[in-house]
C-alpha cells in the first residue's frame, strides 16, 4: 500500500544574489529662456527615483528617473544665485544568474558623483554617476512532512525544525500632505532654488492584520527672498504614522519596515497677509512591511515499515533565515575649514550630506559598517566678485551595531541615511556641523535542510521470516539510538522497550545489551 505524506508549508526566503551596478546619466541642458546666462556652476546635485523594477530570466530590469538640480552664479551684476531643474529617465538591466520572473527585488540607488560643465553661457552638460544596489529574494514554501498514512505498521520519527517564518509581505503607497506657515523670522519667498527631502522609519509594530509604521519626513528649502534677493533656507519636520494591511500579521510578531521616497514637491503661496509664506508639502513614498514568527513545527525526520522496505526520497532546501534587524544612530561632529584664498564665510545658506558605504563586516555579536560622508556647504561671502560659494569635504564614517547571536559567517545587508544636519558658523573660516546618520542592518544565516519528499514501498522485495534467528542479542554501539536498532531489525521502539524493560527509550548507553526476539520482527508486536 503506498505511503502518503501529509505536508504543511513553511514560507521562507532564499537570497538569489546581490549586485551593485554602476550607471551614468548624461544630458546636455539648455538654460531656460527666462533664466539668466551661466557664469559659474556652484552646486549640481541629483536624486534618483526608482519608478519600476521587474525580475526576468537571469536579470532585473529597472526603470528610474534622475531629478537634477543645478545651482549656478548668473552672469549678471552681483552674480546672483539661480537654478536649473530637469529630470532624465533611464533604463538599466542588472545581470544576476538564477533570477526568475515573480521573484522579489529590492532596489536602492546611491548617487556617487555629479559633475557639471559649461558648454556655453546658455548650455551645460550634466553627468550623474550612480550605483544601483539590487538584492533578489525567492520567497517559497518549504513543504514539511508532518505525518504519514497508508500503512498500518508505518513507524515515524519526528524532530522540531527551528526557523523564522516569513508570515507576511506587503508593499503600499503613502502620501504626506502638509501645510505650514513660515514664521516672522523668515523673509517671504520669491523663488525656490532647491528642495531636499529625507525620510526614515523610526519604529514599527505588528497588530492583528496590520503593521503600524512610524517615521519622520525632513525637508529643506533653499530660496531667494523678497528681501533684496537674499538667499535663505527653511527647514521642517513632519512625523507620520501609517497602517499597512498584512492579513497574516499578529500582535508581537517580529517585523521590519522600509520606505523609498518617490516624487516630492514644495509649493509656496500667499498667506492671509499676502506674503509668500504658506508652504504646501506633498511627498510620495513606498512603504514595505514584513512580518516574521518563530516557528517550531514537528516534522518527520525518518520513517520505516517493519514488514517491508521503503524507498525514501529527500529534497535539499537552501534558505536564508532572517536573524534580525539592527538600528543605530551615529553622530558625526566635525568642522569644515575654508581653504586658503577662498572667500570667507558671511552666512551658511544650507548644508547637504550623503553617506557612501564601503564595507560591511560581520563579527560575533556585532556588525561594523564603514564608509565616507560627503559634505557640501553653500555659503555667502562679503566678496562681491564671488558672493556665492561651495565647500566640499569628505569624512570617514563608522557605525558598530551590537546584535546578539550574530556570527562571522553570516551575511549582512546595510543601508545608511542622513537623518538630520545642523551647523553653526564659528568664524569667517570655520563652520561646525553635526550630522545624524541612521544605520540599518539586516542579518541572514544561510541554512541547508534535507526534507523527506516522497516515500514508496519497494516492489519485489520481501523479507524472509524463516531465515531470522530466534533470539538476537544486540550490543549498543557509539551513537546508537533505540530507533536505529528497531529500524535495523525490522521491529519497533515500543516492542524493544517493553521486552527489555527500558523506561526511557532515549536513554540507552554504549555497551548495553538489547534482546530482540524473532516474533518481534516484521511485525513490531
Amino acid at each position: 500500500m503506498p505511503v502518503e505524506l501529509i505536508k504543511n508549508p513553511l514560507k521562507l526566503c532564499r537570497i538569489i544574489g546581490e549586485e551593485v551596478s554602476s550607471t551614468v546619466v548624461e544630458e546636455d541642458i539648455n538654460v531656460p529662456d527666462v533664466s539668466p546666462d551661466v557664469y559659474k556652476i556652484l552646486y549640481p546635485s541629483a536624486r534618483v527615483i526608482i519608478k519600476d523594477s521587474e525580475t526576468a530570466g537571469d536579470k532585473v530590469m529597472i526603470d528610474g528617473q534622475v531629478l537634477i538640480n543645478i545651482l549656478y552664479a548668473a552672469d549678471s551684476e552681483g552674480r546672483p544665485l539661480n537654478c536649473i531643474n530637469i529630470s532624465a529617465d533611464f533604463n538599466h538591466p542588472i545581470e544576476m544568474p538564477g533570477v526568475k520572473p515573480r521573484m522579489k527585488e529590492w532596489i536602492d540607488a546611491v548617487v556617487q558623483h555629479v559633475e557639471c560643465k559649461i558648454i556655453n553661457s546658455r548650455k551645460v552638460r550634466i553627468r550623474v554617476i550612480m550605483d544601483i544596489n539590487c538584492m533578489v529574494e525567492d520567497i517559497f514554501d518549504m513543504e514539511l512532512p508532518t505525518d504519514a498514512r497508508g500503512s498500518s505498521d508505518i513507524q515515524v520519527l519526528k524532530e522540531s525544525l527551528n526557523a523564522k517564518e516569513l508570515t507576511g509581505l506587503t508593499k503600499d503607497k503613502y502620501t504626506i500632505k502638509e501645510e505650514m506657515e513660515m514664521g516672522s523670522d523668515k523673509p517671504a519667498v520669491d523663488e525656490v532654488l532647491k528642495t531636499d527631502f529625507k525620510a526614515s522609519v523610526k519604529n514599527c509594530e505588528t497588530m492583528e492584520g496590520k503593521l503600524q509604521i512610524n517615521g519622520i519626513l525632513c525637508f529643506t528649502m533653499l530660496y531667494k527672498s523678497m528681501d533684496a534677493g537674499s538667499v535663505e533656507s527653511y527647514e521642517g519636520e513632519i512625523p507620520f504614522s501609517e497602517y499597512i494591511e498584512i492579513p497574516e500579521a499578529e500582535s508581537n510578531m517580529d517585523s521590519t519596515a522600509d520606505l523609498q521616497l518617490k516624487d516630492c514637491y514644495v509649493d509656496v503661496s500667499e498667506n492671509e497677509e499676502g506674503e509668500n509664506k504658506k508652504i504646501s508639502i506633498n511627498a510620495n513614498m513606498d512603504l514595505t512591511g514584513k512580518t516574521y514568527k518563530d516557528a517550531e513545527p514537528e516534522i518527520i525526520s525518518d520513517l520505516y515499515s517493519p514488514a517491508s522496505e521503503l524507498n525514501i526520497e529527500k529534497l535539499s532546501y537552501e534558505f536564508n533565515e532572517f536573524m534580525g534587524r539592527g538600528n543605530s544612530s551615529t553622530v558625526l561632529k566635525e568642522s569644515i575649514n575654508i581653504k586658503p584664498k577662498s572667500p570667507e564665510v558671511e552666512k551658511v545658506c544650507c548644508m547637504d550630506a550623503k553617506v557612501i558605504v564601503n564595507e560591511v563586516k560581520v563579527m560575533d555579536d556585532k556588525v561594523a559598517v564603514e564608509g565616507i560622508v560627503d559634505v557640501d556647504c553653500i555659503y555667502t561671502s562679503s566678496f562681491s566678485g564671488e558672493p556665492m560659494n561651495v565647500l566640499k569635504e569628505q569624512y570617514p564614517f563608522k557605525a558598530v551595531l551590537d546584535m546578539d547571536n550574530v556570527k562571522t559567517e553570516m551575511y549582512a545587508k546595510a543601508a545608511c541615511k542622513v537623518e538630520n544636519i545642523s551647523f553653526s558658523v564659528l568664524s569667517s573660516t570655520v563652520i561646525d556641523f553635526r550630522i545624524i546618520i541612521n544605520t540599518v542592518v539586516d542579518v541572514y544565516k544561510k541554512k541547508t535542510k534535507k526534507i523527506i519528499d516522497k516515500v514508496e514501498e519497494k516492489e519485489g522485495i520481501a523479507l524472509d521470516y524463516n531465515t531470522l534467528p530466534a533470539v538476537t542479542v544486540y550490543v549498543v554501539g557509539k551513537n546508537d539510538t533505540l530507533w536505529k536498532v528497531a529500524k535495523k531489525y525490522n521491529t519497533t521502539v515500543d516492542a524493544i522497550a517493553k521486552l527489555n524493560k527500558i523506561e526511557n527509550p532515549d536513554n540507552i548507553h554504549e555497551g548495553d545489551k538489547i534482546l530482540i526476539m524473532k516474533n518481534m520482527r516484521l511485525s513490531g508486536k
